[in-house]
């Protein structure tokens, strides 16, 4: 990405746009400090509310309003120049790669109805937090000392879960975890890990799940990066391990690196069965987006295919 401007970025996918009154409606109980018309091209900035974040470092959330289809397709083949640079900024997300909704559809297991409601989605609210708009101190520093990754996440989790009431809205879009909900999963998530005093991680990184052959399948988190820690890859023989055990080893070992936790290659972990796993690290993914990885292999004397023990950076 090029020069970042803004930190974290969530959507609210709609089947038609909104008006700011509208929105600043269902956003009444939070500190609304400002509005704007937007840009002339709506790649950097639609019409848009600005609302207190962290204002005693300069950290704001800005909601604008896109009234056209989220753009999968705007990557380095895309002939809209535009689109492409606004892309490169992060304006769309830091972590967001090409064709984030389409695999988002594909994958969405937490919510089966995604794909079809997604499709469906003509327009869209982009929900980005930001602590240099407008700063009068250039210090270099994009980011406070304490930026807490989290935390963010989860004042913009609250905001989307009130931006769903929007009789416009269709559906909550992580597009760096490359995730879908609706309100009713949404809030039973938040609720769920509000009980057990755990961060909707859930919400944030998908868990998605790939066949290779007949045997073997290869499941990856992916949307760590919002959260400061890298994604996860688990190669296993399909018929032998169970894919919830797998998904629950993925999200252990994800919340291990969010923690801070480091792991060398070659290193063993063991999962909720006993069951140890080997970690090789790779500077590229098997499946887009491409991204480092921390990769796991059952320590069970099966052979998997090359494919899942190469590293496609190397070729």
């Amino acid at each position: 990405m090029d020069e970042a401007i803004f930190s974290q970025t969530v959507c609210v996918l709609l089947d038609s746009c909104p008006t700011l009154d509208q929105v600043a409606a269902v956003l009444s109980d939070y500190d609304i400090t400002g509005r704007n018309d937007g840009s002339e091209a709506w790649e950097f900035s639609g019409p848009a509310l600005i609302i207190a974040y962290r204002p005693e470092v300069n950290g704001y959330a800005v909601l604008d309003l896109v009234d056209r289809p989220w753009p999968d397709d705007m990557g380095f083949e895309n002939d809209n120049a535009l689109l492409h640079s606004a892309w490169k900024a992060g304006q769309f997300g830091q972590y967001v790669f090409p064709g984030s909704l389409e695999r988002a559809a594909e994958q969405s297991w937490g919510w089966a109805e995604g794909k079809e409601v997604a499709a469906k989605a003509k327009a869209f609210i982009r929900v980005r937090f930001s602590y240099v708009l407008g700063k009068e101190d250039d210090d270099g520093e994009w980011l406070p000392e304490d930026y807490d990754p989290i935390a963010e996440l989860e004042f913009a989790t609250t905001m989307v879960s009130k931006l769903l009431t929007l009789p416009q809205a269709l559906c909550y879009f992580n597009p760096g975890g490359e995730v879908l909900r609706d309100q009713n999963t949404l809030e039973e998530s938040i609720e769920l890990c509000a009980e057990h005093e755990i961060p909707t991680v859930d919400l944030w990184a998908n868990v998605r799940l790939f066949r290779f052959d007949d045997d073997w399948a290869m499941m990856d988190t992916v949307g760590n990066g919002q959260l400061g820690a890298v994604d996860v890859e688990a190669c296993f023989n399909a018929e032998v391990y169970d894919f919830n055990g797998v998904d629950q080893l993925l999200r252990t070992v994800s919340m291990y690196l969010v923690g801070g936790e480091e792991f060398e290659e070659g290193e063993m972990i063991e999962d909720d069965e006993g069951l140890s796993w080997k970690i090789t690290i790779h500077g590229d993914s098997l499946c887009d987006p491409p991204r480092e990885v921390l990769r796991l292999l059952p320590d069970d004397g099966r052979t998997p295919p090359a494919e899942l023990t190469e590293d496609p950076s190397d070729e």
